[in-house]
């Protein structure tokens, strides 16, 4: 009987001392696998705060729709906080006072290949014309060239390459800016229209800005015109008398398309 008692104790102390092994081997493998854990999220933690921060930004957002050529302001756009995976440089720093190269939509990081900077010339000036015929069929900052056609068929570009600008007037009317060179140009056209009957300024529009070349005819200003725009520009000045010869050839032939309409030929 003390032996039986002896061997139940002893195998009671076996099975107590496994299970306490067991428990103890389960309690280490739990703590191993808990520090792999959070070694594990810790290092993607700290990975994803590094992310965070090196995709912090500051940039600048579209408030609303910005047609190409439009200038930004504080209006049209915002300046923000927010991350994202963009190259800082590529970024733009500064656009206010700039141009958008593009359309934007609403909600658009800028960055600087969609900004420009236009060039003003010190002669610059925001020019609004009202008989200029099909001005109101192109909408704010559409690309132009600028045209005149004469009665007789004879047709020539009188601005090339020109943007269109908001204007608070009349539907119809035609805001441009223009150095003092081309207001001149556009004076002396606008004098040719007075002066021949069927003689008309209208606006043609690019299909393809960027791909297209500038128009090829040269609108012929009048020679007093020309006397004026050889102080600015020196390809009227080495070709003055050619200048003033086409003009008259022009002249010449718009006297006889007139005289021809009063004799019933046209």
């Amino acid at each position: 009987m003390h032996r039986l008692r002896k061997s139940v104790r002893k195998r009671i102390l076996i099975a107590g001392t496994c299970i306490a092994v067991q428990v103890l081997v389960l309690f280490v493998c739990q703590m191993a696998v808990r520090q792999l854990t959070e070694r594990k999220y810790k290092m993607m933690l700290e990975e994803k705060d590094a992310v965070l921060e090196t995709a912090g930004r500051t940039v600048y957002l579209t408030r609303r729709e910005i047609r190409a050529g439009e200038s930004f302001t504080e209006e049209n756009i915002e300046r923000r906080y927010l991350l994202s995976e963009q190259n800082p440089e590529a970024l733009a720093v500064e656009v206010i006072g700039a141009t958008a190269c593009a359309d934007l939509p609403e909600g658009v990081i800028i960055n600087t290949a969609l900004v420009c900077t236009r060039e003003v010339s010190s002669t610059e000036r925001k020019c609004v014309f009202n008989n200029i015929g099909n001005a109101g069929c192109f909408a704010a900052y559409t690309v132009v060239d600028v045209r005149l056609r004469y009665a007789n068929g004879e047709n020539y570009c009188v601005l090339k390459k020109k943007r269109l600008q908001e204007t608070t007037e009349k539907q119809d009317a035609c805001c441009l800016f223009l150095t003092e060179e081309e207001q001149l140009l556009m004076s002396a056209a606008q004098y040719d229209v007075e002066m021949y009957e069927g003689a008309e300024l209208y606006l043609v529009g690019f299909t393809q800005e960027r791909l297209q070349e500038d128009a090829i005819s040269t609108y012929l200003p009048s020679v007093q015109v020309i006397s004026q725009l050889r102080e600015w520009n020196e390809e009227y000045q080495k070709s003055f008398d050619t200048w003033c010869d086409r003009r008259r050839s022009l002249e010449r032939r718009l006297s006889e398309h007139r005289k021809q309409r009063l004799d019933g030929m046209w």
